[in-house]
């Protein structure tokens, strides 16, 4: 029999991951077993124990979401050109009696769109939100032909990092009260948590999309809001969640799986 390799996604919380299920479907396309188990740290400082217990047990790779991204970045030995950009990952491997960050939450956004025929050319993008998630995909849209970003965030420290880190290659800035933006970004988890929205309403255009990093197979709550208050196309980040998987995947195995039809057999 086939010797059955070992992942995992670790998350606070990570009850409602998809990413077993997903990675499951590629395995199936390549004809390989896999065991793909969820980790949930009791709290954040417990991230680097359980990653270190399941690498020990012969655990191949793992997925990180949140809030653990930018410690595993730190538990790693060696990084792809992403991680060290973003300084996160999303991504760990072992080989070579190494672990190894790698980061394609950025780049799976990016495929998302191209998926969906959504331009982002010389848009003006609005992120909420400036933790690792934001960084991965601020890292990505820089590369793009975008118009500008700009951060919307209550910790305005980690968006002047972000803007310093940046400004010599693109146009990103700060929000600016009454702004108006062609794509709006969630990267917070306000629709995890079924927090209360406070985003300013008036970041709408009229025909301005906006994008959740979370998803659901109703609405989420920042969809909910979106298409309240004028965005005339609002989208959950099942598209992206699926692209990071296939990108996460073909680094473990080499193997690069087909996305397409993957959310309707998740249900979707």
């Amino acid at each position: 029999m086939d010797e059955v390799k070992k992942f995992c996604v670790i998350g606070l919380p990570v009850s409602h991951s998809l990413s077993p299920m997903i990675h499951k479907e590629f395995a199936k396309q390549q004809g390989i077993n896999i065991q793909y188990k969820m980790i949930e740290p009791d709290t954040e400082e417990h991230f680097e124990t359980h990653a270190q217990s399941f690498f020990s047990k012969k655990g191949f790779g793992a997925n990180i979401t949140i809030p653990f991204k930018e410690q595993a970045y730190n538990f790693a030995n060696s990084y792809d050109e992403s991680a060290i950009e973003c300084e996160c990952a999303n991504t760990l491997m072992l080989k070579e009696n190494e672990i190894r960050a790698f980061n394609t939450d950025g780049r799976g956004f990016i495929n998302d769109f191209y998926n969906k025929d959504i331009s982002l050319s010389k848009k003006d993008i609005l992120i909420l939100g400036a933790g690792g998630s934001a960084k991965s995909i601020i890292n990505s849209l820089v590369k793009e032909d975008i118009g500008s970003i700009n951060i919307l965030t209550r910790t305005p420290d980690k968006a002047i990092r972000l803007i310093d880190k940046y400004k010599k290659s693109s146009d990103i800035r700060v929000y600016k009260d009454n702004s108006k933006y062609d794509i709006i970004v969630n990267t917070t988890p306000v629709s995890l948590i079924k927090k209360e929205i406070d985003f300013p309403s008036s970041i709408f255009k009229t025909d301005s999309l906006s994008y959740d990093l979370f998803y659901s197979k109703n609405n989420t709550i920042f969809q909910d809001w979106s298409d309240n208050n004028g965005a005339i196309k609002s989208y959950n980040g099942l598209g992206m969640l699926i692209e990071q998987a296939a990108l996460s995947f073909n680094i473990w195995n080499d193997f690069k799986p087909i996305t397409d039809g993957i959310s309707k057999k998740l249900g979707f």
